[in-house]
């Protein structure tokens, strides 16, 4: 992953981070200047406030906890199946055993025709002819109310398949949030030591103004003197306006970052960051790091889940190579018409073994270890990253520590030169554009030296946070080498 340099002002989102961030001792006794309405804020409040009131937290919370009900649903397929039914059923005709209804009739008409030496009494025959010679085992309309059971016994290992990969997801769903949780804070120490650092530029733009203003001044009293070419005092003008123009910019940035601040802490105000920009010389080896990497990085846990559901997806395909077994039971609660020979209750097991379902379920299992030797590849892939960005990070710390100690000399040197500029200028021995460049030179250093600091400091986090010591970044700034970096 490649980690971009740091601009000026804030505008490339970082590596992701976590932990919160110390600090009394890293607060600036050279803070810029709040207004009535500003809110002090120190970096561990603005960490605290987001982890509180970030909607991206909650969701993540949520998530956690669907994905124990999922496992509470997983645990169910344990249980007994327990249902109540009630049915209605409507046929066409009655079910009979036998109808001797047809040959009654016929045999009584046979016996009309017989020359009888007496008359059969027509009561007896009424009441033979509505005799109902038939047995019906089910009348044509019944309604059943019941219950049934059913127990899972052995379903080749899906159930536990699925039981052991809700409890996967739920640690999946825990490194999902620690994530979110280092997302967030990356993204709420880099806005806020953004809105520190827009504040500085925007001092040091202020200075650049009063400076430009004043060296105006002075030009304007040595033209009234004749010591100086009314060019020089037009010189002076047109790099106040210019500066003038910055410095309204820098304004405008600050209020861009710090909205960004406030969508990250989920709250409306003007902050004033008081948690100072830093450096420090001594860092443990990267080979610690990359260790801590390795043992702590919630991104490498989460692949490490990953192939365990893959090789639990494994169980789950291979259990349709596997019999199922069941126990069952149903009772009937109430009934309506139903013949009195279907059972009241009934109990049993049974058991289903695949044949043959079109070599669906060995394609499955082929395509289940498939994806389990893609996890693995990535699992590699992912491990050897993250070691080239631990030390990427590193180096790039040892590199922003150098350019703020460089730049401080720079710093150093443009002060001096520009004071030895003025001195000359006042003195009618240098012209104006040495002046306003001189200031330029002391404006561009102090700039550059406070966002190398930024970049330090961000990277810092990047660094603990891939290594799980966030924790220790107050212990950072309680080094006997660490230094403020201010614009002062």
């Amino acid at each position: 992953m490649q980690i971009p340099r740091t601009p000026l002002l804030l505008t490339t989102a970082l590596m992701l981070l976590s932990a919160p961030c110390r600090p009394a001792a890293a607060q600036s006794l050279a803070a810029p200047a709040a207004d009535d309405t500003s809110r002090v804020l120190t970096l561990q409040e603005a960490i605290d406030l987001s982890y509180r009131q970030n909607p991206v937290i909650e969701a993540e919370r949520i998530a956690h906890e669907a994905a124990i009900d999922r496992r509470k649903a997983a645990w169910g397929l344990r249980m007994p199946q327990i249902g109540v039914n009630a049915s209605y059923t409507y046929m066409s005709e009655d079910i009979k055993a036998f109808d001797l209804n047809a040959e009654k009739d016929a045999a009584l008409q046979q016996i009309g025709q017989l020359p009888l030496p007496f008359p059969i009494p027509s009561e007896i025959l009424q009441a033979v002819q509505s005799l109902d010679l038939s047995l019906t085992l089910q009348k044509q309309q019944f309604a059943v109310v019941g219950a049934t059971v059913a127990v899972p016994l052995y379903m080749g290992g899906r159930i536990n398949a699925a039981v052991n990969a809700a409890k996967i997801n739920i640690e999946k769903s825990s490194q999902e949030a620690l994530q979110a949780q280092t997302d967030l804070f990356a993204e709420v120490v880099e806005r806020y030591y953004g809105l520190a650092l827009a504040r500085h530029v925007l001092r040091v733009r202020q200075q650049v103004t009063e400076g430009m203003q004043k060296h105006l001044d002075d030009a304007r009293k040595l033209e009234e003197n004749g010591m100086i070419a009314s060019t020089e005092k037009l010189y002076a003008e047109m790099y106040l306006a210019q500066a003038q123009g910055e410095q309204k910019a820098a304004e405008l940035q600050i209020g861009t970052v710090n909205q960004a601040l406030c969508a990250s802490l989920n709250q409306t105000a003007e902050y004033l960051p008081i948690t100072s920009l830093f450096v420090i010389d001594e860092l443990r080896p990267l080979e610690y790091y990359q260790q801590k990497v390795k043992e702590n990085s919630p991104i490498l846990k989460q692949v490490e889940l990953t192939r365990r559901l893959a090789k639990e997806g494994i169980r789950a395909a291979r259990a349709s190579f596997l019999p199922e077994v069941a126990a069952m039971g149903a009772v009937n609660a109430w009934d309506w018409q139903l013949t009195e020979l279907a059972p009241r209750w009934v109990v049993g097991a049974g058991i289903k073994l695949r044949l043959f379902d079109g070599l669906s379920s060995e394609y499955k299992h082929a395509a289940a270890k498939k994806d389990l030797q893609r996890v693995e590849i990535m699992q590699t892939k992912a491990e050897n990253d993250l070691m080239t960005l631990t030390e990427k990070l590193y180096n790039q710390l040892q590199s922003a520590a150098a350019e703020v100690h460089a730049l401080g000399s720079s710093v150093a040197f443009a002060e001096s030169y520009l004071n030895a500029k003025q001195r000359a200028f006042a003195e009618g021995m240098a012209p104006s554009s040495d002046v306003v460049d001189a200031r330029l030179n002391l404006a561009k250093a102090q700039v550059e030296r406070l966002a190398a600091a930024y970049t330090f400091d961000v990277t810092l986090a990047q660094l603990l946070a891939l290594a799980g010591e966030t924790e220790t970044l107050g212990s950072y700034m309680m080094q006997p080498d660490f230094q403020i970096i201010t614009n002062e």
